[in-house]
């Protein structure tokens, strides 16, 4: 494993949430990423996270890439702006997913304030999902 990666999955088993912020152009990535998407420096130092952010839009998938991953769907996936800066999609919680008509209205009710909460994953792999507040 990356040694990036890996102090990504360490700190989420802390309850800590982090991002990297380069040191040249103080742009903040959501995960950790090794080279700025801005500058392309690879100057960049991690940071923790406060995740707070705000949900533009989201949508609703029922496919699973298989059977272990069967107990996660339907979920809601969509746009998040995070406070810091970084907006990348992400898996939403506390969003009516049941009807097309739920989901228009939920959008509708865009933008809102969203909250990150670390879970439990398939194999019990801590990830990041975020919660409509």
């Amino acid at each position: 494993m990356e040694p990036i990666v890996k102090k990504w999955y360490d700190s989420l088993e802390r309850g800590k949430i982090m991002g990297t912020k380069c040191k040249d152009c103080g742009n903040v990535d959501f995960p950790p990423i090794s080279v700025c998407r801005k500058c392309r420096s690879r100057n960049l130092e991690q940071i923790e996270l406060s995740g707070e952010g705000t949900l533009l839009m989201y949508s609703v998938s029922g496919d699973t890439p298989g059977a272990k991953f069967a107990p996660f769907t339907p979920f809601a996936y969509g746009q998040v702006l995070l406070k810091e800066g970084p907006l990348f999609a992400t898996k939403i919680e506390g969003v009516p997913i049941n009807t097309p008509e739920e989901i228009e209205k939920g959008n509708k009710e865009l933008p809102a304030p969203v909250k990150a909460k670390i879970i439990d994953g398939v194999g019990g792999m801590k990830v990041v999902v975020f919660e409509k507040i």
